[in-house]
């Protein structure tokens, strides 16, 4: 074969990866959906080991909604009913869970917001696009932050026999999260979604208040979502309906 010819063909290869690489640069790879959750859809087939394969940030929980998970940097960590933090086993699977690989593309500083919705006020003004999810990190020092753990339950929606619910003074670290249209709620939860992990690994939670004393955020767009629907026979079975906003509120993640 003429040596031009190769040579052209390469190049056009070379391009056309460089372009689906940068395609798929702001994917956001999903395993389930709440929808499913509240439905009481809560086992799923997916490893973790493969869910880290498509993102290094994001959130999800586990079989059965044994603890939340919270991802970071790569590293995949558990919630504790005491809101205490273990690496995932990776072999876990999941019914739901949500991750990106994170390039923030926008930044905005944040001083003193006494509270949770002060804090999501500030964000959506940095967001100029209402119309498209987002991933959102946030690094700060926090005057106080009152987490949730989940206990193990039959669905999403339904009250847990014990919810630990806690609070945590003056301290530093990462909000994990993401915000998603209403109009999008059966893929993800409306509004802001974060959980929470301190700078030194031990304590986590799902975020209900807050107050910031000084942070940074970090915001990416997301252009494109991979949803894995579950095989197994609960999901199979499960009489999934579309959620309202009622139902996010029940299940306490609005």
């Amino acid at each position: 074969m003429n040596k031009k010819i190769i040579w052209l063909i390469l190049f056009f290869c070379k391009n056309t990866l460089a372009m689906n690489d940068n395609q798929f640069a702001n994917t956001l790879f999903q395993v389930g959906n709440p929808s499913a959750l509240f439905a009481g859809a809560i086992e799923g087939n997916t490893t973790y080991r493969e869910i880290k394969q498509h993102g290094n940030f994001g959130l999800g929980t586990f079989n059965g909604i044994k603890g939340e998970m919270i991802a970071i940097n790569g590293m995949f960590y558990q919630i504790l009913q005491d809101g205490k933090t273990v690496p995932v086993n990776l072999d876990w699977k999941t019914p739901f869970a949500q991750v990106i690989n994170f390039k923030p593309t926008l930044f905005a500083d944040i001083q003193e917001t006494e509270n949770y919705t002060r804090l999501k006020a500030a964000i959506s003004n940095a967001i100029n696009n209402k119309n498209i999810p987002y991933a959102v990190k946030i690094d700060g020092k926090f005057n106080f932050i009152t987490m949730r753990s989940r206990t193990p339950r039959s669905a999403l929606n339904t009250k847990a026999i014990h919810e630990n619910i806690y609070t945590a003074n003056n301290v530093s670290g990462t909000l994990v999260g993401f915000w998603f249209p209403d109009y999008l709620m059966n893929i993800g939860a409306p509004g802001f979604h974060f959980h929470f992990i301190s700078n030194d690994k031990k304590l986590s939670g799902h975020v209900m208040d807050i107050s910031v004393q000084h942070a940074q955020v970090s915001i990416q767009q997301i252009n494109d979502i991979f949803l894995l629907f579950p095989t197994t026979e609960i999901y199979k079975k499960a009489n999934i309906i579309a959620p309202t906003l009622e139902t996010y509120k029940k299940a306490q993640l609005k």
